[in-house]
């Protein structure tokens, strides 16, 4: 990651905003016109590889701070590794948003009052350390029709006025946090494929402590404890000028999942469906009409369900955190083994393409990186399937031996 511009300000700006983007040059005035509007102090941008005017209409705004990286997104983790080299340098102990460029965020409203400095004082008075949120899908009337500049979030609602809501989406109590989970089928409805959820939720707003770090995207990160208000997160993908987007995308696709390009271009292909499974901000009196608002669907939902809080605190009791010389002495005896040290060059040059994922390739990561705890697990189970041949043997061995034993245990 090479910085293009640094500003002076950055060190010192109370409240930070991460985003990494490529091409995005029409919504970016409507992007920074929002977040300014609710607090946002400094803005670092993390370009992919943009070939439109974005960098350059950066580069002329006084708060921004632009990086440039060279491909590697899959490999990166999404993006993911990137934000958290960004925040551990400037963001250390400040409240910091982390979104996409598509992505602008509604902070809850109270007392009339909406900004950064009002939501995190609501937040530090409930001791949370992060607001969970929605994503919402909003769909243009056109998705073919070619890009349109927006100054500011109303022309960009009047652009892209369907909205999915609350009822169709799919919500559910799970076992890891943060524990509530909503999964969206509107997608799936449009472009006609059958059980396609999307996973509908962020944590977009977080107060960076040294031990906190995001997972994948802003779906997960480390275990904090979530406010019991939320925002809402409007996502305008689907927004005029997506065909062309995706068009300009599909010649260099980031993205490992296919599916999400499948799913795209149906899209676009059944776009006329798209009033069926959304609603219309034109007919329902604005978002604030939407059940979205209503006591007793999502707010109701979600209140019910943070257990971030007592799950934090037993954290803390328990001291569950693996140490970072366990997970050293794991990371070392994982990709130390035969079977690894054996398929590390095969694995190695996979990865180095883009073939494997960035949690297939364990050597890449510091003891310290967010994700170590999990590749380890998720590495004993995948790699045991892959290098079976290897492994049958000395199973087989194993398994005589036991036999033998429970043998002269009987004859004993």
């Amino acid at each position: 990651m090479k910085a293009i511009r640094l500003v002076e300000q950055a060190e010192q700006a109370v409240f930070p905003l991460i985003c990494i983007f490529r091409d995005e040059i029409d919504i970016f005035p409507a992007f920074l016109d929002h977040y300014r509007s609710i607090g946002v102090t400094c803005f670092h941008f993390v370009d992919t590889g943009s070939n439109d005017e974005s960098c350059n209409y950066l580069l002329k705004q006084n708060d921004v701070q632009l990086y440039s990286v060279d491909g590697g997104y899959p490999q990166a983790n999404a993006g993911v590794d990137w934000v958290n080299r960004i925040a551990r340098e400037y963001c250390q102990g400040k409240w910091t948003l982390v979104v996409d460029a598509d992505e602008f965020l509604v902070l809850p409203k109270t007392d009339n009052k909406i900004s950064l400095t009002h939501t995190t004082h609501l937040l530090k008075n409930e001791l949370a350390f992060a607001l969970y949120t929605p994503l919402i899908d909003f769909f243009s009337d056109d998705l073919t029709a070619p890009p349109v500049a927006v100054n500011n979030l109303a022309e960009l609602i009047a652009t892209t006025p369907h909205y999915v809501p609350y009822s169709n989406f799919k919500a559910k109590g799970i076992r890891a946090f943060p524990f509530f989970e909503i999964r969206s089928n509107a997608r799936s409805k449009i472009s006609g494929v059958s059980n396609y959820f999307v996973k509908s939720y962020k944590i977009p707003l977080v107060y960076w402590r040294p031990d906190f770090q995001y997972i994948r995207s802003t779906h997960a990160c480390t275990p904090v404890p979530l406010s019991d208000r939320c925002g809402h997160l409007f996502h305008f993908k689907f927004r005029a000028g997506f065909k062309q987007r995706l068009e300009k995308e599909l010649k260099n696709p980031d993205r490992m999942n296919s599916d999400v390009y499948r799913i795209s271009k149906a899209i676009v292909t059944n776009q006329k469906s798209i009033p069926v499974h959304t609603s219309d901000l034109r007919t329902t009196g604005g978002f604030q009409g939407s059940d979205w608002l209503s006591q007793d669907t999502f707010a109701g939902d979600w209140k019910n369900e943070n257990h971030s809080k007592a799950y934090y605190f037993e954290l803390l009791n328990h001291q569950k955190i693996p140490s970072e010389s366990y997970l050293a002495d794991n990371l070392s005896r994982l990709t130390e083994s035969f079977s690894w040290r054996l398929s590390r060059p095969l694995r190695g040059y996979l990865f180095s393409k883009g073939v494997l994922r960035h949690d297939h390739y364990p050597e890449r990561l510091q003891q310290d990186h967010a994700l170590v705890d999990q590749t380890i697990a998720i590495y004993e189970s995948f790699w045991w399937l892959i290098t079976g041949v290897v492994r049958l043997p000395v199973a087989i061995y194993r398994a005589i031996l036991w036999h033998k034993l429970k043998g002269r245990r009987r004859l004993k």
